[in-house]
């Protein structure tokens, strides 16, 4: 019993010791998703003419692992990279935060995960710079907080994209197809997300609208 247990304990080991890792990055053509330092402060003026100043902070990076087992003994482990950055308006009510994950998306294995975190509301896809990809039910999703009542809606990239007089390039734009739902004011139904700048057009509740205004 005594060689039994030796013997078990020393497989272990090496079977430890041969543990494979794999590392996962967000690819670098995703990472112009998020705002430049030079562009995390700016405002946005609504309909109204009311003005709100927004701030993002760096875009941070930060790794998680999963690992497989054989009878409780590690085989395999990976690490994924994740990069998020959050921004908030002047009166903390409208949060906004961009999160790029190097998970494999859905069937897609070099795809990595995109999240769009706008108060309530969580707009998910696939992304691979100016490429979207919808659900595994070739859905695009947005969920309310707490992943509750899926909502469909749409997305395109845009070349360029103009708002109060200064032209972006490289836009993504998400809308909600069913509006009919119950929600909060400032719920967003509509957004237009620039590389390197961040937010720069929003609707919502589907009535109010706010503009990124220049530098």
């Amino acid at each position: 019993m005594k060689n039994k247990l030796l013997i078990l304990m020393a497989l272990s080991f090496v079977m430890a010791s041969c543990v494979k890792t794999k590392t996962f990055r967000v690819n670098d053509a995703n990472r112009d998703w998020f705002a430049d330092s030079t562009n995390c402060n700016f405002t946005m003026q609504d309909d109204n003419g009311i003005q709100q100043s927004f701030g993002f902070g760096s875009a941070n990076s930060y790794t998680t692992e999963t690992g497989t087992t054989i009878l409780c003994i590690p085989t395999e482990k990976g690490e994924y990279e994740h990069i998020e950055q959050s921004g908030v308006n002047s009166y903390g009510t409208i949060r906004v935060s961009p999160t790029i994950s190097a998970y494999k998306w859905v069937e897609y294995s070099d795809i990595n995960e995109f999240r769009l975190y706008f108060n309530e509301a969580v707009y998910v896809m696939g992304i691979d710079g100016n490429l979207f990809y919808p659900d595994s039910d070739k859905r695009y999703k947005c969920y309310e907080s707490g992943y509750d009542n899926a909502m469909d809606y749409t997305v395109e990239y845009l070349d360029s994209y103009t708002v109060s007089e200064k032209t972006y390039q490289g836009v993504m734009h998400l809308k909600l197809i069913d509006v009919a739902y119950p929600q909060t004011k400032n719920f967003p139904t509509e957004i237009y997300y620039a590389k390197h700048y961040g937010l720069i057009q929003c609707t919502l509740d589907d009535k109010l609208t706010l503009y990124r205004l220049p530098d």
